[in-house]
């Protein structure tokens, strides 16, 4: 097919890979998560990895700008804003970005045939395979190297020895250039040869280790051999073969080599390398003897040499493998059991979900490696783009068979009993651990007597992290490497590249929490994700338990209450004092489980001489020591794995008594950036690590954030000692009115005691589920249309007297809608009245006529009456006046408010929502 008119072009003018690799990252986002919009943040968490795979494998990429870092793995998401912003620019015609989201634009995406965007991500595949292709030709190429050796030796040895080009490629150009790629590291000789005053039957360049040897005539080490018709060329794992043959002779020798072969196969993984002494460099002499002591290797034929990326690829999985043999040889002593290694380069461990699921959708038969690779698009992540899905399988596989979940024998592929038990519990998304299976493979870390090098190196990364506490990246990553025995053997990349992909493995086993750049080592336990009750039950509970301490509220307060904060949690008790607006917060509180005694609600009186946020938060003292506020002090304890599934209470009494712009600025501005990360809902940190001096400070305050279990209820009176609110609290909060109380209730000692209720529900009950309307539309799609239709018929109202809301307050009020809908709490109509009474109105004061006929046109919605508007624009009373036509009305409650907003507006000439 071909790409839509905007989309053909879109890398015609390009000066770097950048609006490629952007483009590949945002379509593999949109495919992994399912969204059409996606996290900002995590898109360039993905753009950033595409560039570290790449440098990390050795291949070539653009550098990063010099301002930005010296390497693609030594930069993190903060600091590839400046890269990120150029592409997204340059590619604004199609992309639309806000400062959370980013996607394509609306009205173009919804034009896109199913097959655009699989079009697109080929088109832009084959852009940045050419644009690497080209850089390629401006810079030097193993693949020619090879390539000229291959053609050119057998002319060159009847020409002249001395001085001759081709030495200089063999012994000076090619091992320069390898020394370049990254995961060569400090310890790793690097030497060729075309003979010592007369040309080589079988010339070579050489790989060693000079810890274990500097020579090719003993030891082990990886050489480029060429053979003698120079057809093809071997990249192996061989034995140095002169001086066993000369000390041992050539038929003890042979044994010894024959011998070491099998050891050296049977503690390697080898790879995608082949593994037989069907090597032909020549029919006789030194080339017969490096047959006999090859352990492993690639062969490539003249005519068939594959491209740089591909043979680098290869040179990084032999040297993989070489350095896991050579740090065996240094740690011979050590029992095995001790042993660890962690030679993976799979970023993250649900890459090898796909395998599992293949495997038991398909039946107990063992799966043959062949089969795998041909559905490829289904068992790998990457799907049909992996390039070389043989070796990426392969790779995969020998971690889920040192996990003990899969069983390999003659590439043939097979779940475990284990890997059954563990495939029985997918979730809907196959590519998420669901808790079953990480409890099924943390209790396999702990089967003593099932310990492989891999599992053995994931429980010491687990005692560090538990040593560390909370750490960052840098000062995990030298204890890692050091336990594994490769400070000196792994170049710095390759250490922070696999300390990276250890942190990513235990994060998604819930052995550690990352906030920000900051980890935390948790005592995981499994709770449930969703409450033992449904919710109508729940909220019934709660009720009983408020009656039975001798409390009572209106009709459908309760339920109202629960959906304000599930639809955001913030919400605004407002009402004259003594009317139990903050006992309700608090028995609402403990009748889930937050109580003043285990630290989940805490009350906050506000002082009137707080101006700025560190009275809320904290500040740092003459000593530069942090000292936190109340809140913060909350935060940090909810932030806490272990606490992460309890719902936090923070009650703010007598909210107003100083300017809420002033002191909750900054909670007011970070509740806007709320997005999903690894299941959590994350903001933006309300204390930035780089502006604390002491280190501890740094350690427990650094990058702290509203953690999604920490719920903030304002209670509020309005008189002449409090201040009113901006309508930027009020965007951001349900407004929950306590004016209307019915003095003769009477406590009827029913109720149940909360030792007596359902078991404490968790955090899951009260945190949103939805933080954009594209999170829900499409499955709420005719309410979010109805709901929208009566906000845009009270936005024109509203626009009349500058009152108008945006997309914050109408998501809000849809979100609330739609949780009233899946709960069946309230009719949709009284869910609409509520949020009428609490979004809309708490919007509207003034003392001109354009008020007043707003609050007019609101009553006839209200009332779902036409109303004489010209009549009632001289004298409304009759509105006021006759209480039982309000509560006719399809929206009572706020019939109820806009009648005493209008009585206000008559009789004192000035009218609010906060009058009393």
């Amino acid at each position: 097919m071909t790409l839509p008119l905007e989309l053909q072009g879109i890398f015609t003018n390009k000066q770097k890979s950048y609006k490629i690799v952007l483009i590949l990252a945002l379509l593999t986002e949109m495919q992994v998560t399912g969204l059409n919009v996606v996290s900002l943040l995590n898109l360039k968490q993905r753009f950033l990895s595409l560039l570290q795979e790449r440098e990390s494998n050795g291949l070539i990429v653009d550098q990063p700008p010099e301002k930005a870092g010296t390497s693609w793995n030594n930069m993190t998401v903060s600091n590839v804003q400046s890269v990120f912003s150029t592409p997204i620019s340059a590619l604004s015609s199609i992309l639309d970005q806000n400062k959370e989201t980013i996607g394509f634009k609306e009205e173009l995406y919804e034009n896109w045939s199913d097959d655009v965007l699989s079009e697109l991500y080929s088109h832009a595949q084959t852009e940045l395979d050419n644009y690497y292709n080209q850089q390629r030709l401006e810079s030097f190429s193993i693949k020619e190297a090879l390539s000229e050796i291959l053609f050119t030796y057998l002319t060159a040895k009847r020409e002249t020895f001395a001085g001759h080009r081709l030495g200089n490629l063999v012994r000076q150009q090619i091992p320069t250039e390898i020394r370049k790629l990254p995961f060569i590291h400090p310890e790793l000789k690097i030497i060729g040869s075309v003979g010592q005053g007369n040309w080589a039957t079988i010339p070579w360049i050489a790989i060693m280790d000079k810890r274990i040897t500097e020579t090719t005539r003993i030891g082990e080490y990886l050489v480029y051999l060429f053979a003698e018709d120079m057809r093809s060329v071997y990249l192996t794992f061989l034995q140095g073969v002169t001086i066993p043959i000369e000390t041992k002779g050539k038929p003890a020798a042979y044994q010894y080599f024959k011998q070491k072969v099998q050891e050296i196969r049977s503690v390697l993984p080898l790879e995608g390398m082949v593994k037989d002494d069907a090597i032909y460099l020549t029919s006789g002499g030194l080339g017969q003897d490096y047959q006999v002591s090859t352990v492993a290797y690639y062969r490539y034929d003249l005519e068939h040499l594959p491209d740089d990326e591909q043979l680098i690829l290869d040179l990084n999985n032999a040297v993989t493998n070489y350095n896991e043999y050579v740090n065996k040889v240094l740690n011979q002593n050590e029992e095995p059991e001790q042993m660890i290694s962690f030679n993976y380069t799979i970023s993250h461990l649900y890459a090898g979900q796909g395998i599992l699921k293949y495997l038991h959708d398909h039946g107990l038969n063992a799966i043959s490696l062949d089969e795998l690779i041909s559905n490829q698009g289904s068992v790998l992540l990457s799907g049909d783009d992996v390039k070389h899905p043989k070796e990426r399988v392969r790779h995969l596989g020998r971690a889920l068979q040192d996990l003990g979940l899969l069983s390999i024998n003659e590439n043939q592929f097979s779940l475990t009993d284990l890997g059954q038990e563990y495939a029985n519990h997918f979730n809907e998304n196959k590519w998420v651990l669901s808790d079953t299976q990480i409890k099924l493979v943390r209790n396999q870390l702990n089967n003593t007597e099932e310990q492989t090098p891999l599992t053995r190196s994931i429980n010491k990364a687990i005692e560090i992290c538990k040593e560390l506490g909370s750490f960052t990246l840098d000062q995990f990553a030298p204890k890692f490497i050091d336990a594994l025995g490769m400070l000196q053997t792994w170049g710095e990349v390759t250490q922070k590249q696999r300390s990276i992909f250890m942190l990513n493995w235990l994060e998604i086993l819930k052995f550690v929490s990352k906030s920000g750049q900051q980890y935390t080592y948790t005592d995981w336990e499994e709770t449930p994700l969703v409450d033992s009750l449904t919710v109508i039950e729940r909220v019934a509970t709660i009720k009983n338990f408020i009656a039975s301490k001798g409390f009572m509220y209106p009709d459908h307060w309760i339920e109202n209450f629960f959906l304000s904060l599930k639809a955001k949690p913030f919400v605004i008790l407002a009402g004259v004092s003594g009317t139990g607006k903050t006992k309700l917060v608090k028995l609402f509180g403990e009748a889930v489980g937050a109580t003043a005694s285990n630290g989940q609600f805490s009350l906050i009186p506000v002082r009137p001489d707080w101006s700025d946020p560190s009275d809320l938060l904290g500040y740092k003292d003459l000593s530069g020591v942090f000292r936190p506020g109340k809140l913060t002090e909350v935060l940090v304890e909810a932030s806490k794995p272990s606490n992460q599934h309890k719902p936090y209470f923070i009650c703010l009494d007598e909210m107003n008594l100083a300017r809420v712009e002033h002191y909750f600025s900054d909670l007011l501005s970070v509740l806007e950036t709320q997005e999903w990360d690894n299941h959590r809902i994350l903001t933006t940190p309300l204390i930035h690590r780089d502006s604390l001096q002491n280190e501890s400070d740094k350690q427990v305050y650094g990058n702290l954030h509203l953690p999604d279990n920490v719920y903030i209820v304002g209670t509020v009176n309005m008189d002449e000692t409090t201040h009113p609110f901006s309508k930027k609290v009020l965007d951001r909060a349900n407004t929950i009115e306590f004016n209307y109380i019915d003095l003769g209730q009477y406590p009827t000692g029913e109720g149940m005691p909360a030792s007596e209720g359902a078991a404490v529900p968790p955090n899951s009950l009260l945190r949103s589920e939805y933080l954009q309307l594209v999170d829900v539309y499409r499955d709420y799609k005719q309410l979010t249309e109805e709901t929208t239709e009566l906000l845009v018929k009270i936005n024109g109202i509203l626009e009349q007297i500058h009152s108008h809301v945006g997309f914050r307050i109408r998501d809000a009020v849809c979100f609330y809608m739609i949780y009233n809908d899946r709960f069946a709490l309230l009719s949709k109509e009284a869910a609409f009245d509520m949020q009428l009474l609490q979004k809309i109105l708490p919007r509207i004061q003034g003392s001109n006529s354009s008020v007043k006929k707003a609050l007019l046109q609101l009553m006839q919605v209200a009332q779902d009456l036409s109303l004489p508007i010209t009549e009632y624009m001289e004298d409304a009373s009759k509105l006021y006046l006759s209480p039982e036509t309000l509560v006719a009305s399809k929206y009572p409650q706020s019939a109820r408010k806009i009648a005493f907003m209008l009585r206000r507006l008559e009789e004192d000439g000035f009218t609010s929502y906060w009058l009393s």
